[in-house]
């Protein structure tokens, strides 16, 4: 492991990146444990484990990763009511994905989620986020 990756190791009782996993099989993890986070944030550290080498690094290790997620611009995506999807794009080692949440009180926010397939250990083969990034879904040409 990369020496500045010492800080940004993984919650490892929480699931974790996997080859076995597809990208919209990681995407769903991560909205479902978003949906379900908790006093302990072990939704945001479930997303934390699936950020990749980069995201991290540029992220910050897991205390500053929860501050970014709590930023006002990103809470609607924390125990939010529900969630729709555009088709998946990808072309094998890059995907991504817009998705639009819909709050308690019906307000809906757009994220769009770009994956990619890592291509070094300890990851190997694992899709896992580069960003997650608000968006206009109408843009995009996604509607709810």
């Amino acid at each position: 492991m990369n020496e500045n990756m010492a800080h940004y190791r993984h919650t490892i009782d929480l699931p974790m990146p996997s080859p076995e996993l597809s990208p919209q099989e990681v995407i769903g993890l991560i909205l479902e444990s978003l949906q379900q986070n908790d006093k302990a944030d072990t939704g945001i550290e479930t997303s934390f484990n699936f950020a990749s080498p980069p995201n991290k690094l540029a992220a910050g290790p897991l205390e500053n990763y929860k501050i970014q997620v709590k930023n006002p611009l990103f809470q609607p995506i924390l125990n939010f009511a529900s969630y729709k999807t555009s088709d998946l794009i990808s072309d094998g080692t890059r995907a991504q994905q817009i998705i639009v949440i819909r709050d308690e009180d019906g307000t809906d926010s757009g994220f769009l989620f770009t994956l990619s397939k890592q291509a070094e250990n300890p990851y190997l083969d694992c899709w896992m986020t580069d960003s997650v990034r608000r968006v206009n879904p109408e843009m995009y040409g996604v509607t709810v």
